[in-house]
């Protein structure tokens, strides 16, 4: 039996599940309840349970290779980040292993353990909410470098640079208030980065004492055209909002294409605030602003640090985690 099926039957008669429930748990399983993973992961971290993995690769010299997780390909911001990350990385003689995880808890767990048996030298990844940080804390804990791209305010002990994207959603809040309006929309989805923005949206509503109303939130399941094209209807029918955030700029394209269709003024009877201000937000009919994403600063600050953080692998000190903020822009333009 390896080494690894004994620290899991240890974890196993500690706890009192079984071995293969254990094993789910530490692979972030949606299977098993978040209950039993927390006693689980809690365990594990007790017993500084290292997947084989892990263990293995941490005894390895370098190969070169850095390990990319994306949560998405077709989100074109992060299409973007990847094709920088590469560029960086050809510039300082690494390689980039791409991995894509269609926001899966399962499939992200599956990533970091084939990226560190490949041996990678680092990982720069968009975390897929919650599920998998004790895995990634055990990596950050044996000084495996990883940094993430997305939410700096998770509860984890890891470097992270990100866009705020709370500060951007705040930043476009406000510039409707001082345009005069009142009566702002807001549509996104559940996600965590959309809740960060939405967060931004109702601190500008507060700051500016503007009572906030829960109708004037519209949900979407998905970020293309069609969702904000089928969001915007019962909305501005239902409430009347006079300008509208969409967490995407997509989304707020397609609600612009709703209102067309139906004779309604842009920006004259609406107005409209993308995020990510992707190309096609200014060649729109009416120029859309947006919330611009800063892939390259974004990618260059990663990359380095996550290059200080390889060279660091070596010194015994432990250096001090870095949480590096990017605020967004705001890029008016006529909507």
């Amino acid at each position: 039996m390896n080494a690894k099926s004994i620290r899991q039957k240890e974890i196993a008669e500690k706890t009192g599940f079984s071995i293969n429930t254990v094993s789910l748990a530490l692979k972030g399983s949606p299977r098993i309840s978040e209950e039993t993973r927390a006693v689980i992961m809690a365990c594990a971290e007790q017993l500084n349970y290292i997947p084989n993995v892990v263990a293995r690769s941490l005894v390895q010299k370098k190969t070169n290779t850095i390990g990319i997780i994306l949560t998405e390909l077709m989100n074109p911001i992060l299409t973007e980040t990847a094709q920088e990350i590469e560029q960086t990385l050809k510039q300082s003689g690494y390689n980039m292993m791409l991995m894509i995880t269609n926001s899966s808890p399962v499939q992200e767990a599956e990533a970091l353990d084939v990226l560190v048996s490949r041996r990678v030298d680092g990982i720069l990844m968009y975390p897929v909410y919650t599920a998998n940080f004790a895995k990634i804390k055990q990596l950050r804990d044996n000084k495996f470098p990883i940094i993430l791209l997305a939410g700096g305010d998770y509860d984890i002990p890891t470097d992270a640079v990100y866009v705020n994207r709370r500060a951007g959603a705040y930043e476009a809040a406000s510039h409707f208030i001082r345009a005069g309006h009142k009566r702002i929309g807001f549509i996104g989805g559940g996600n965590y980065s959309d809740r960060e923005k939405q967060n931004g949206y109702l601190a500008a509503l507060q700051d500016n004492h503007i009572p906030f109303d829960p109708e004037l939130i519209g949900r979407v399941q998905g970020d293309g055209y069609e969702d904000g094209y089928e969001a915007i209807g019962p909305l501005y029918e239902s409430v009347k909002p006079t300008a509208v955030i969409c967490t995407r700029d997509y989304i707020a394209l397609g609600a612009m294409r709703w209102c067309r269709e139906r004779g309604i003024r842009i920006p004259e009877q609406l107005s409209f605030i993308g995020f990510d201000d992707v190309a096609a937000a200014g060649f729109a009919e009416t120029p859309l602003t947006s919330v611009k994403y800063d892939v390259q600063t974004v990618t260059k600050k990663a990359t380095e640090l996550l290059m200080q953080r390889i060279e660091e692998r070596e010194n015994p000190a432990a250096a001090p985690l870095q949480k590096i903020s990017i605020h967004p822009r705001l890029i008016v333009r006529q909507s």
